[in-house]
């Protein structure tokens, strides 16, 4: 026999003794081992004292032995190997301390063939003192030959594996610190392994207050070697998204031992490797520990569905992990579930869903003193290396002497125009504090961290009417450095034609409002993608906006650069389901100006609605109600002339506000409003999404813009709604889940 049904050679062997054994030997019937591990101090596998996932499931490994002793190699003649294809794991209790002794009751229920392959099926329970701590259940098991494990697909995704689905956070969810797209090095994970969280994952860990943290195991157990993607708020359920890699070599310990005479590398590993990966993620979140005061354990009572899939050989040169988290809480220990992918060598071969993770002897009170204590205070200003007279010489003087001299083409008086920032009144970008990558360097990983005083008495608060700033401003606060860090990474450089500056759309969320009282703010922006194809330049940014009480709104977003042509010829969105009232919703109020000298809502310098032609509360294709506005186009409006200087078109920002007013209106009926009401625009902790396929220029004619209430919250009185901007019959801007919430 080529082969034979083996256990792993150490250092994996860990059947360590076999306690009773039932079956008849070659019946290929049903049989049951029971085997134990001991624990010992000095175990080459623990991590932080304990028993790592990986080890406490592969130590149930003698369903190897119970197949052998049943005659599986009597069948295969050495000819097909074993592979681990599908196991439910949950664990019941904490992970076994060194010291300790592991019973594995291990039943095999039944061989079974599907075409040529033999298969059989089995289960196992773990437990400590007589105590259940680990149960495997639905395991399946095959003998494979060459030819089979060649022409196997890998995993294979069904329509309901890729659909995007809502992530599940406590009511309460906040951030413990500012998080951006990152990616690290190998010398940054090896930083990291050693308990250099700052070497990492940079300066906000600086100043924490942790002397040895829990860190991602060495030795043996380094199984992650750098990290290509960190996306917050990625992945299908938009929690977060990470992708890191590992190098594979023919004589790894995990490649050689497992098995003498078929080397592959165990199913469990492959668990063990995505569970690290989630642990960086989670790290970089601030879920940090002394080691001495905790540990990373599976989440009791969540059930892991390991499917395998595919191999990794020796003849495998890289491993992928990717994975999509899906659940965050505190119970009262920070936990985590997601799902995981494997690839090797760019295929996929094994998928893990419900993978769990918690940080045992770690609760969300000490992490937030810990970091209450250790984050910088964004909220406080600092020195300036691009200063304000810089950056309004780039929003409406020389560029040149903003950003310097290859920027001189740009100047007054030279044939080249640059796409500007907005100025003043619209400019709300104080000061640049940092900026990381080349200038005049277009690539991805370029960031910028900037600032803005709020004046108690700025124009825009009395203007709307509000103690709190408005939508509009807040989103330019966010947006802006974006177009500063484009022009410093010398987008404009790239084409010897004119182009212009356009935002596209985006996702966020705000979760604390800003006051007269907020002061300075600090934003900060990271470039994660740039492509460049057919004179169009696409930028991708992650944008968050902090102030002295913590992340104030935070998401994604991305522009272009487009020539005149490519502008005019915008046909807008496409296939755009606008929805149509009923001739009994137009009937149902009269045309009304909007009520700009009414306490609580805008005056007319920032009011964007001229007249609401179709309000009916009842409307809509969800009964709860639908409102429709026109506002003519003015090309004196004072925002042409702010927005931009040598390119007058109107701000994305306030077609966007033009629906957040009409959402005013809607709320104003249901609930009432007086001079008293606060309109939270947007209500906080509420994702939002907004598209831009078009523009606002001064020789349109009249706007309209519609909201479709999908959803109302009477007791929290929030209002959830989905609309259409549109000029001249052309649909250009569409929003997503925006909410308004009516608070006193």
């Amino acid at each position: 026999h080529p082969t034979r049904v083996r256990l792993p050679d150490e250092p994996l062997m860990l059947v360590d003794r076999i306690t009773a054994l039932e079956g008849e030997p070659c019946s290929m019937t049903s049989g049951r081992v029971v085997t134990e591990h001991d624990v010992l101090h000095d175990g080459w596998y623990l991590d932080g004292g304990h028993l790592p996932t990986c080890i406490a499931v592969e130590a149930g490994q003698a369903d190897l032995f119970l197949s052998g002793y049943l005659g599986i190699d009597f069948e295969t003649k050495g000819r097909a190997m074993y592979r681990l294809l599908d196991a439910n794991v949950t664990f019941h209790d904490h992970t076994p301390m060194a010291g300790q002794v592991v019973r594995y009751d291990i039943h095999i229920d039944q061989f079974f063939r599907h075409g040529n392959p033999w298969f059989f099926k089995f289960h196992f329970d773990a437990t400590i003192d007589d105590k259940l701590f680990l149960t495997m259940r639905d395991g399946i098991a095959g003998f494979f030959t060459d030819d089979d494990l060649a022409a196997g697909q890998g995993v294979v995704d069904s329509k309901l594996d890729l659909q995007n689905n809502t992530g599940v956070l406590p009511a309460d969810w906040t951030e413990l610190l500012p998080m951006s797209p990152a990616q690290y090095s190998d010398a940054q994970v090896n930083a990291l392994r050693v308990g250099n969280l700052a070497g990492c994952f940079g300066d906000l860990f600086k100043n924490l207050p942790v002397q040895t943290p829990v860190c991602i195991p060495d030795g043996k157990m380094n199984l992650v070697h750098r990290v290509l993607e960190l996306t917050p708020g990625g992945g299908r359920f938009g929690l977060g998204k990470i992708v890191a890699e590992a190098d594979i070599h023919p004589d790894d310990w995990f490649i050689t031992c497992h098995f003498v005479d078929d080397k592959v590398m165990p199913g469990t590993l492959m668990f063990e490797c995505c569970l690290h990966t989630l642990r960086i993620y989670l790290m970089r979140m601030g879920w940090v520990a002394e080691a001495d005061t905790a540990y990373w354990e599976p989440r009791p009572g969540v059930t892991g569905k390991l499917k395998c899939r595919g191999q990794v050989l020796e003849t495998t040169k890289k491993v992928t992990y990717e994975i999509v988290i899906k659940e965050l809480g505190y119970g009262p220990q920070p936990y985590a579930i997601a799902d995981a992918r494997m690839y090797a060598d760019g295929k996929a071969i094994v998928d893990i869903g419900n993978m769990s993770i918690q940080l045992q002897g770690q609760t969300r009170e000490a992490l937030e003193t810990l970091w209450q204590n250790a984050a910088p205070n964004l909220g406080q200003p600092k020195p300036a290396i691009y200063d304000y007279n810089k950056i309004l010489a780039y929003s409406q003087g020389n560029p040149s002497e903003g950003f310097g001299a290859p920027y001189t083409i740009f100047d007054e008086g030279q044939s080249r125009r640059i796409a500007r920032l907005p100025r003043p009144p619209y400019q709300f970008l104080d000061r640049v504090t940092a900026v990381t990558g080349e200038p005049f360097v277009l690539e991805a990983g370029a960031a910028v961290e900037a600032q803005y005083d709020i004046p108690a008495d700025e124009w825009y608060f009395a203007a709307n009417r509000q103690d709190d700033m408005p939508f509009a401003v807040l989103l330019e606060v966010a947006l802006q450095p974006c177009g500063w860090l484009a022009a410093y990474c010398g987008s404009a450089l790239t084409s010897d034609e004119d182009l212009k500056f356009r935002n596209l759309g985006g996702k966020a969320i705000q979760h604390l409002s800003v006051t007269r009282d907020t002061g300075c703010i600090t934003v900060q922006v990271k470039m994660t993608g740039v492509s460049n194809s057919g004179g169009m330049i696409i930028q991708h940014y992650h944008m968050a906006v902090h102030g002295k009480d913590g992340c104030i709104y935070e998401g994604t977003t991305y522009f272009g650069f487009f020539s005149q042509d490519a502008l005019a010829e915008q046909v807008g969105i496409r296939d755009a389901a606008v929805y149509e009232p009923t001739e009994a919703e137009v009937a149902c109020t009269a045309p009304f100006s909007y009520p700009n000298d009414t306490p609580a809502f805008p005056d007319s310098e920032w009011g964007m609605v001229d007249e609401v032609t179709v309000f009916d509360p009842s409307g809509g294709p969800n009964g709860l109600g639908f409102i429709r506005g026109i506002t003519k186009v003015n090309p004196d409006t004072w925002f042409f002339k702010a927005h931009f200087y040598q390119d007058p078109v109107c701000p994305g920002s306030l077609g966007l506000e033009s629906f957040v007013q009409l959402l005013k209106l809607v709320a104003k009926e249901r609930w009432g409003a007086d001079e008293s009401t606060v309109f939270e625009t947007l209500a906080l902790g509420q994702e939002h999404e907004w598209v831009y396929r078009g523009q606002i220029i001064p020789t349109d004619d009249q706007v309209t813009v519609q909201a479709v209430v999908t959803a109302i919250d009477d007791e929290q009185r929030m209002i959830h709604a989905d609309g259409f901007l549109i000029v001249d019959g052309r649909v250009i801007y569409q929003m997503k889940r925006f909410t308004l919430q009516l608070r006193d």
